[in-house]
């Protein structure tokens, strides 16, 4: 027998399987063996069972007879030969059973993306069979990926509730400012850009930020502005995505008239954008998946698509990245706290923390105090030597990990400190010796002073807004009088989901009830009284 064959063994019991000098059940009972592990196991409501390897489909009928509501199977075999045989052998059909064969965790992530990650609170591994043990790392990948996609989507959802409805709120305040603000899309260049963000390591890029600057175009997330306004660097470009007004102590005082640009997020609080007055360009990313979205592309009021990224630093790359084809140089971008430092020194949090000493309580007090209620996690940073980090910052260092694969060396990390990111490093002599290389060839910041849209297209899409809550008010009402939502009312609840998208209770996950219809009529009420308001802006 080579490696690569699969050699089916009869049993007084069954068939049983070995590959690669592993037994996937024992000889005495293969069958029993399996079906007694799945009897063993005990699941909560809306619970993934992860399990992997399908083997030879042995146990699966059981699991499938004793899962409680809203439950499902997801099984996956890493290896052709076993699934070829479970094939043969014959596997059950189910709604709830979902079967795959894969050899990565990124197939599993896309299939849970497919069944609706919204189904389910949690994943629970259950081996049926041995053939986990033929690649254990590739199924433990698999699991890992399955979870952070299970929780990144309930942390994505708490978020929503938190703030939803105030980033709905921004999103039609910041309609207001269109017709005198333009389209991020309208800005390019050729020259190389710099970004920067609020890390430690800002500090130490700051004497080669002094020697390159005339010659690259810098783009800062707003936190960092402070420290590059006080060290007389403006930048040209300042990203905000902030809904909440925490992040405008970053704008005060605000830029010199005619120096810097507000590159913000639609939904970003409308105070930052007033105080830039006809220096703001917008893009857009769709926090949530809502109708609104494709109503506002289709009157042709939706400002440059950017991906949903959460953090400032990674939309700031992310605006780079789109902004010019040629180099791209990070710094500050740590995701971790180098020397227990979370943010460059003179930024508004590095400042605050100063402002809060005493002679009983240090400078860095809050900060073991914040970092005691996080999850932390101790991790290699880019030269090898631990460093503190936390769940949140990984996460985003994925993204961007994610985001800049594929660009070669055109996106290139200048940082001296924090997390690996994905991108070769530079020395900040070899930076200078580039910057200045590209100087002859390189075109200045192209700048499109056209407004996103008219006054009058603005006013034209609130007032269809507002028509379209009027129409849903009268439907609401009837739906809570007679108990039971018609088909247009359902239909309704669709369109302007943005109006509950704070609601705990989503109405794609249950027929909305008596309770969910109130809630939803006083949540219309709200938006037409705002969405009235706001056509007086024009």
């Amino acid at each position: 027998m080579t490696e690569q064959e699969l050699s089916l063994l009869h049993t007084e019991s069954g068939l049983t399987a070995v590959w690669r000098g592993v037994n996937l059940y024992p000889a005495s009972d293969p069958v029993e063996y399996a079906r007694r592990k799945a009897r063993v196991f005990s699941f909560l409501p809306r619970t993934l069972v992860f399990v992997p390897s399908v083997g030879l489909g042995y146990g699966i009928e059981e699991l499938l007879s004793k899962l409680p509501q809203a439950c499902a199977v997801l099984c996956v075999e890493a290896h052709q030969s076993v699934m070829a045989a479970a094939m043969a052998q014959g596997l059950p059909r189910d709604p709830r059973l979902f079967i795959l064969r894969a050899d990565d965790e990124e197939a599993v992530a896309r299939t849970l993306r497919e069944i609706g990650a919204s189904r389910f609170r949690r994943v629970v591994e259950v081996p049926l069979c041995a053939g986990y043990r033929l690649a254990p790392a590739v199924y433990g990948r698999m699991r890992r990926a399955l979870e952070d996609q299970v929780r990144e989507y309930w942390r994505n959802r708490l978020t929503l509730i938190a703030l939803g409805s105030l980033q709905v709120r921004n999103l039609f305040s910041n309609l207001s400012l269109f017709p005198r603000a333009g389209d991020f899309a309208s800005l390019s260049t050729s020259m190389p850009v710099v970004v920067a963000g609020a890390g430690p390591s800002l500090d130490d890029f700051l004497p080669t930020l002094r020697a390159v600057r005339k010659e690259v175009i810098l783009v800062a997330v707003d936190t960092a502005l402070p420290r590059l306004s006080v060290e007389s660097l403006p930048p040209d470009i300042v990203v905000a995505l902030e809904a909440q007004t925490a992040n405008l102590r970053d704008f005060l005082p605000p830029p010199a008239r005619g120096t810097t640009l507000l590159a913000c997020e639609l939904s970003s609080h409308p105070s930052a954008a007033r105080l830039f007055q006809d220096r703001v360009r917008f893009f857009s990313s769709e926090f949530a998946p809502l109708h609104l979205f494709a109503r506002m592309a289709g009157a042709r009021l939706l400002p440059c698509p950017f991906p949903a990224l959460g953090s400032v630093g990674v939309a700031a790359v992310n605006a780079a990245m789109r902004l010019t084809s040629g180099e791209i140089f990070l710094t500050g971008l740590d995701f971790s706290y180098p020397r227990s430092v979370t943010h460059a020194r003179g930024t508004p949090h590095h400042l605050m923390m100063l402002t809060d000493a005493t002679r009983v309580s240090t400078a860095d007090g809050s900060f073991f105090q914040a970092m005691a209620a996080r999850r932390k996690a101790i991790v290699a940073d880019k030269t090898g030597r631990p460093v503190q980090t936390d769940t949140v910052l990984k996460s985003y260092r994925e993204s961007l990990k994610r985001m800049v694969f594929g660009a070669g060396a055109r996106v290139m990390d200048a940082g001296s400190t924090g997390l690996d990111l994905g991108t070769p490093r530079i020395s900040d002599k070899e930076l200078k010796e580039r910057v200045r290389g590209a100087k002859a060839r390189a075109m200045p910041l192209a700048i499109d002073a056209s407004p996103v849209c008219s006054a009058g297209s603005a006013r034209a899409f609130i007032a269809a807004e507002e028509e379209i809550l009027r129409r849903g008010d009268e439907l609401l009402s009837a739906a809570i009088e007679s108990g039971s939502p018609s088909g247009e009312c359902i239909s309704f609840i669709g369109d302007a989901d943005y109006a509950w998208v704070h609601f705990p209770d989503a109405p794609e996950d249950d027929p909305p009830d008596r309770s969910f219809l109130a809630r939803a009529r006083a949540a219309v009420s709200y938006y037409r009284v705002r969405l009235r308001r706001l056509e007086s802006f024009f």
